[in-house]
């Protein structure tokens, strides 16, 4: 792969994705560690505390979140120089006083003697997305160095990795990389993913007569097809790194260990139940006693390949009476109820979680939808309406939560953000229709984001000055064709036809007017000021065609 220098090893000839990961916001984590049973760092929203993201990349999540939570302090560490420049030019653009990136890598900063800016008291939350597995050993034994030495005691560590057995088919895809990937540094583009992708699927031979490969990984087809959909950047960032080694959960842990940090549970709600897994597997997997033992015959079972994890440095357990006291203040209000839940409402209510899907009673939550549609609500002002037994209404929302039909009330603190919200939202949409690949607009209500891409940005322009159809999807697609940007269809298949192309941005218009501008608005996110977007800052792209669902 890459020769070791300054980056160790890890792809930095392009700048990685900017995306926002619902898992890192400090409510998402605050309820994943009462799940567990553990005090969260927080006694409640709007209280003050320290936020560390190992690894920020473009800083964009970290100022996302940094916009949203006005109350924290968020510190950003990046080796990438391309990265953090990012990161403080759109903080800087944002007004945003409460956030600081540094350019700095893992090993430099556990070194003894290390200056750590952040460390005074600690930090409440410290996350690391998406690195641990793509580094080489002596990086990430760093990563968890520098995390364990800033967590202040009882604070949370995020950690999400690639996890085996989930990955041991991908694995021949990313060893016949290693003869790719300098060549596809070379040409700059994904070509050579794209290569190594269709010589692999051949070796799988027939789906009607599979090679020895093919048959003993029958998924990997369909995974080598998501190659051709996925951004260059992801693909370098995902396959091309010298320290690519994703590992089951029992070493994870144990590296953990070393550094005294405990494994608490998942930050992925649905994996906190046991009881949810289907009964073959959830009957093996509850006659362990072990939590880690547990935690890898699950992983065995569901063929896991991607863990989001939670540490602690200390656990601060809860009673069952101080436990159900804290969840019963937990507010929550809707944001968009599952798809025809009033029509068709078993349809509506089936949950997805890497075991499979997990059937909804309509009977039980529908109460608890219709309470929330009318106003946020605790669990303690649930429990009477939908009469379900405490751990059971618990579990509803968990899956409710993952789903992305509801979020947790932030009150006063979310109105607190709203008119920094707006400022980036503004922002970030502007530069969206200027041909920036950002990927979700924050809502200040719930403390979290919306996704919304370039081409929903540039129909929302087209509303906001007035335009009707034909001529708003007519401006649309020519946006789309000033940044060079493909359109896709529900196949994901490029949309070629002028026809085609006008009714897939009528149909996906009539979304963005119909759900995500109201949700914005509803949420405190919707911007007021006007876009200035110029002409002249939407002049052909001379990057490659990117692809627009």
């Amino acid at each position: 792969m890459a020769q070791a220098g300054w980056d160790h090893g890890y792809h930095s000839s392009s700048s990685y994705t900017s995306v926002f990961y619902r898992e890192l916001t400090p409510s998402w984590l605050d309820f994943a560690a009462l799940l567990k049973g553990h005090l969260p760092p927080r006694e409640s929203e709007g209280e003050p505390f320290v936020f560390l993201d190992l690894g920020c990349g473009t800083g964009f999540s970290l100022v996302v979140l940094a916009s949203l939570y006005p109350e924290g302090r968020f510190f950003g560490v990046d080796f990438h120089p391309d990265h953090v420049a990012h990161g403080l030019d759109l903080a800087r653009r944002a007004g945003l006083k409460n956030v600081e990136i540094i350019e700095a890598d893992f090993l430099g900063l556990a070194a003894p003697g290390a200056l750590l800016p952040w460390s005074v008291g600690g930090c409440h939350y410290v996350v690391a997305h998406g690195i641990a597995t793509w580094v080489t050993e002596p990086v990430q034994q760093a990563l968890l160095a520098v995390a364990a030495a800033s967590l202040r005691s009882g604070g949370l560590f995020y950690c999400s990795y690639n996890t085996y057995p989930g990955w041991l088919a991908r694995s021949s895809f990313q060893q016949l990389l290693t003869l790719e990937v300098p060549a596809a540094h070379q040409g700059g583009k994904g070509l050579h993913f794209h290569a190594a992708a269709r010589v692999l699927t051949q070796l799988l031979g027939d789906e009607s007569q599979p090679s020895q490969l093919g048959a003993s990984y029958p998924n990997l087809r369909r995974e080598l097809q998501s190659v051709e959909f996925a951004p260059v950047d992801y693909l370098f960032g995902e396959y091309a790194n010298a320290g690519w080694s994703p590992l089951y959960f029992t070493q994870m842990s144990a590296r953990c260990k070393q550094h005294k940090l405990s494994f608490l549970g998942s930050a992925t709600y649905s994996e906190s139940f046991i009881e949810l897994l289907p009964a073959p597997m959830r009957e093996v997997v509850m006659k362990e006693p072990r939590t880690e033992a547990r935690e890898l015959l699950a992983d065995l079972a569901t063929n896991k390949a991607f863990r989001r994890d939670l540490f602690t440095k200390g656990h601060v357990r809860l009673t069952p009476q101080e436990w159900s006291q804290r969840l019963g203040t937990l507010s929550f209000r809707l944001l968009q109820p599952p798809e025809g839940w009033l029509t068709h409402p078993l349809e509506a209510l089936r949950f997805r979680a890497c075991f499979g899907e997990i059937q909804g009673d309509p009977q039980a939550y529908g109460p608890v939808l219709s309470a929330l549609s009318a106003s946020p609500a605790s669990i303690e002002s649930l429990l009477p309406i939908c009469q379900q037994p405490h751990g059971e209404l618990v579990v509803m929302l968990s899956l409710l939560l993952e789903a992305g039909a509801i979020g947790f009330e932030r009150g006063p603190a979310g109105a607190k953000a709203a008119a920094q919200v707006q400022r980036l939202n503004l922002l970030l949409l502007g530069r969206m229709q200027e041909g920036r690949s950002y990927t979700q607009l924050a809502l200040p209500a719930v403390g979290s984001a919306v996704p919304f891409s370039v081409l929903e940005a540039l129909i929302y322009r087209a509303q906001r000055e007035q335009l009707q159809e034909p001529m708003l999807s007519s401006c649309v697609l020519l946006g789309l064709k000033d940044l060079d940007v493909q359109l896709l269809g529900r196949d994901h298949q490029v949309v070629v036809e002028t026809p085609a192309q006008i009714a897939r941005i009528q149909e996906i218009a009539a979304v963005v007017m119909g759900s995500k501008v109201p949700l914005l608005q509803r949420l405190g996110g919707l911007p007021t000021a006007p876009l200035t977007a110029s002409r002249s800052t939407r002049s052909r792209s001379k990057a490659p065609t990117r692809k627009e669902s």
